[in-house]
């Protein structure tokens, strides 16, 4: 639902969210602040109107109801600027801030190399699915030499800046906080727009991104194990603290299972 009317703090509070996906420590300041502001003006608002004003003000991007409210809930907890923290204390409030709490969470553990590389099997099952690559949003040279997509955005290209061409997208996002979100939220809006795709992510079905991905998807395969990413020398690293998860949005599910079956427990096609 779009709003017709401007609403200055609507406006404000978009901006920090879009500050907060930035650099770390700008990140948790911003989050924070954003917290704040969206406590203060869920207390302006009388009762019942608190949800419909973040759906009619999405489009300046304000964030969905359950970011926001962990956003307002670590904003509580931690009324200082984040430049009085050290690196772990930050690291541990951006994790809540974004829904993985606790230094011991797998999924946590697992966000921040952005350098693991898909090994060939996944991509061979995947590009049977979709017949070959035409983009691979967050790739790099070495990466595409076994993606083999027609067109790659690299960290360098800035993927999320980008217009992605419809097609047939494959994606193995960063999984670093916030560009996981970024990539995957990204990811299910040009499915929406009308590509046809495949993610490769961990299972963390708890997460608003993973959702985000879940809720455009035709089938998702949960791998058998856990995947063994490839490092930059194209050597098998050691796996990841959990498991894996192939999504995929297109019109042919039946060809998913098909390539999939073997590869673990299919779920779909969804409605």
């Amino acid at each position: 639902m779009q709003s017709d009317i401007v609403d200055g703090d609507a406006i404000a509070i978009g901006d920090l969210y879009e500050r907060s996906k930035v650099s770390f420590l700008d990140s948790v300041n911003a989050g924070l602040e954003c917290g704040q502001r969206l406590a203060e003006k869920k207390a302006s608002l009388a009762h019942g109107e608190w949800t419909p004003w973040l759906e009619a003000n999405a489009g300046v991007g304000v964030p969905a109801i359950l970011t926001a409210q962990r956003l307002m809930k670590a904003a509580k907890a931690n009324t200082s600027p984040a430049t009085h923290l050290d690196v772990a204390e930050a690291l541990k409030l951006s994790r809540e801030m974004w829904g993985h709490k606790g230094e011991g969470v797998h999924v946590a553990a697992n966000s921040g190399n952005n350098e693991w590389y898909t090994p060939p099997d996944v991509l061979d099952l995947a590009r049977m699915v979709l017949g070959g690559f035409d983009l691979d949003p967050a790739s790099s040279l070495i990466a595409n030499k076994t993606v083999k997509a027609s067109k790659i955005f690299t960290a360098e290209d800035d993927g999320l800046s980008q217009e992605w061409p419809v097609g047939r997208i494959w994606m193995n996002p960063p999984y670093a906080q916030p560009l996981i979100t970024q990539f995957c939220e990204r990811f299910a809006a040009e499915m929406a727009r009308g590509s046809t795709g495949i993610a490769l992510v961990n299972n963390a079905t708890e997460t608003a991104w993973f959702n985000a991905l879940a809720g455009r998807s035709s089938a998702i395969c949960f791998l058998r194990g856990r995947v063994r990413y490839l490092n930059p020398a194209g050597e098998p690293e050691g796996a990841p603290l959990q498991g894996q998860a192939v999504i995929y949005s297109g019109p042919d599910s039946s060809a998913f299972r098909e390539q999939f079956r073997d590869a673990g427990f299919i779920v779909g096609p969804l409605p």
